[in-house]
């Protein structure tokens, strides 16, 4: 049977908003102070990164929020977040297969990094993996009473093992310079439902 991904997108959206809802604020404000006990903001201001899961938010939500809160203590002006962009596409899939069995990423039309800003391919916006990060960023700012740093997301697709050579990557590598930087990945996304 054939994967509809247009139909798994919207009902993992589904799946985030229900969530959301059901942890309503008192429960976002909890597993925000639940990532109180990890005091992360030090790393990134030695220039290291946080990695943080985008899973379910009840069992995940506190370890987004720790990241949250590393970014807002580290004193930046400027967030990079560097996300992963799912293939919920046929066409995507097919090129992701493609790079991974040693096809030329270069002639793949996906190949390069997308974001808020950024001309070209708009894929990122359906993408659910930074959907938590925005939802506990905007509680805990709204907490605190602050704006907070600017916030740069980017979704790369087709690394192909070489990011060096992802067309946009010299922007990522300018932002960096005067940045924190936090990512998401899942130590799921492997295995038998992902080929």
């Amino acid at each position: 049977m054939k994967l509809d991904r247009e139909k798994l997108r919207e009902e993992i959206h589904q799946l985030y908003a229900a969530e959301h809802a059901a942890l309503g604020e008192d429960g976002t404000l909890r597993l925000l102070e639940q990532a109180r006990q990890w005091d992360l903001a030090p790393i990134l201001q030695a220039g290291g990164v946080i990695v943080f899961p985008h899973a379910g938010v009840a069992n995940c939500g506190h370890q987004i929020a720790a990241a949250v809160h590393a970014c807002l203590d580290s004193g930046a002006d400027r967030v990079l977040v560097i996300s992963v962009l799912h293939a919920f596409t046929d066409e995507m899939e097919d090129a992701r297969i493609r790079v991974a069995n040693g096809g030329d990423v270069t002639r793949e039309k996906f190949w390069g990094i997308q974001g808020p800003s950024l001309a070209g391919r708009q894929e990122w916006r359906h993408d659910h993996a930074l959907i938590s990060f925005r939802h506990f960023w905007q509680a805990e700012t709204k907490r605190r009473g602050i704006q907070g740093p600017e916030v740069i997301e980017r979704y790369p697709y087709l690394a192909g093992g070489k990011p060096e050579i992802l067309p946009g990557i010299e922007e990522i590598w300018e932002i960096a310079k005067d940045a924190v930087i936090v990512s998401t990945a899942d130590s799921f996304h492997h295995g038998i439902g992902y080929g």
